[in-house]
């Protein structure tokens, strides 16, 4: 490999051939590397133009290098534009580069689309507030819609393209005439529902209530990705070639080959990702899709992402089990605040829980609650565990603090 490019500029690495086809398809690895590892200084200028050229291909790789360079031919003319017309403003050298990326990028419909795809993360087809009904549902990339009948659905896909519905309906998706790779499946699981998945890697995936996920019917490219809004717990089927991402709107989940549980509502406060086995790297994600700084989790532990405060907390977690005991019917919990266990259960049972103004759901408590019971047997233990008194009417629970009698003494 030639040492002539520790010379090159970021503009010149991007519009060098050889260094784009790298970037895109691992052209070349060891021998760029060995260029890497001879010089500090190149590897700063590699890192500034590889986020740009990543940021140019968009997530299904569908850009090639063709595509990258007559793309940024665009941009340098874009920028010398701007230079002579203002050589007062003075800024850093990459941001620089960043805001002419995305002034050129929104002059053209497939860069408003990329900016579009970047921020926003994967763009779902349906709504949960509009699919939370009573019944689950399969969307299929070819445009069929199931509906998933069973409390507990189980959908496998395998690598003939076929999709398992609950062992009793066979949908084959390969003898679709014009397929189209980039579409996702998704599947949505409203409150009081939950279902089980088994990705065509072997992947298992279990959906708890008030969830949605996206995901291929075939893994392409250099990573497996799957998109999700709500919780799940995975068990990851090993590839040390081909990472598993799992994209939340707020943050990524990286793996190899691990167990993990993620719970990512919008309505909570925290994104959550408690691992049981393996390691997963936990990033958070940032404009144009950029991933800010790693959180490397160990195998008993729990990463926080507080949406309000851009923050990624880990802390110990020896009870890792109590995070993936709802796949078995079952909710622990140890030292959890009231209103996060009332959360939990309005999702589960479909239910609103209603209380006045006043009510304190700060109480910390601890317990185990059966949720194969009927929501009013569940009310009744909790209420013993958070000394509260309900009355249910329809699909709303009426909550108060429970009055202790005072024993009259004769």
């Amino acid at each position: 490999m030639k040492r002539e490019y520790f010379q090159f500029t970021i503009e010149e690495l991007i519009g060098n051939r050889d260094f784009v086809t790298w970037v895109l398809q691992g052209k070349n690895q060891k021998e760029w590397e060995v260029l890497l590892a001879e010089s500090p200084e190149f590897q700063s200028t590699v890192k500034k133009a590889r986020k740009i050229v990543e940021l140019l291909r968009d997530r299904h790789d569908s850009l090639g290098e063709d595509d990258i360079l007559a793309i940024w031919k665009n941009i340098e003319s874009f920028e010398n534009k701007i230079r002579n017309r203002s050589r007062l403003i003075k800024m850093q050298r990459f941001l620089r580069y960043a805001a002419i990326l995305v002034v050129a990028l929104l002059i053209s419909s497939t860069g408003i689309w990329m900016i579009y795809q970047n921020q926003k993360g994967y763009v779902f087809s349906t709504s949960l507030e509009t699919e939370t009904g009573t019944q689950s549902r399969l969307f299929l990339s070819n445009g069929t819609t199931v509906d998933l009948k069973k409390e507990n659905s189980k959908i496998a896909l395998n690598a003939d393209q076929m999709v398992v519905i609950d062992n009793d309906q066979m949908i084959d998706l390969s003898k679709d005439s014009n397929p189209d790779e980039s579409k996702m499946n998704e599947v949505v699981i409203p409150y009081g529902k939950k279902s089980q998945l088994v990705l065509e890697d072997g992947t298992k995936v279990w959906l708890n209530a008030g969830s949605r996920m996206a995901f291929p019917t075939k893994f392409i490219g250099k990573k497996r990705e799957v998109f999700l809004e709500g919780e799940a717990y995975f068990e990851v089927a090993h590839n040390k070639d081909l990472p598993f991402i799992v994209n939340t709107n707020d943050i990524s989940v990286k793996v190899l080959g691990t167990k993990f549980n993620l719970s990512a509502y919008k309505s909570d406060q925290l994104d959550e990702t408690v691992l049981l086995e393996g390691k997963v790297v936990v990033s958070e994600k940032s404009a144009f899709g950029f991933m800010k700084g790693e959180t490397i989790l160990a195998p008993n532990q729990k990463a926080s992402y507080d949406k309000e405060h851009k923050h990624i907390s880990v802390k110990n977690e020896p009870n890792v089990e109590l995070a993936i005991a709802w796949t078995e019917g079952w909710f622990n919990f140890s030292r959890q605040n009231l209103e996060d266990v009332l959360n939990k259960l309005q999702r589960y049972y479909n239910v609103q829980f209603v209380f006045d103004s006043d009510f304190s759901t700060a109480d910390l408590i601890t317990g185990k609650l059966d949720l194969k019971d009927s929501i009013e047997q569940v009310m009744l233990a909790l209420g013993d565990v958070a000394n509260i008194q309900f009355r249910i009417k329809g699909d709303k629970i009426y909550i108060e603090k429970k009055i202790n009698e005072i024993k009259m003494i004769k």
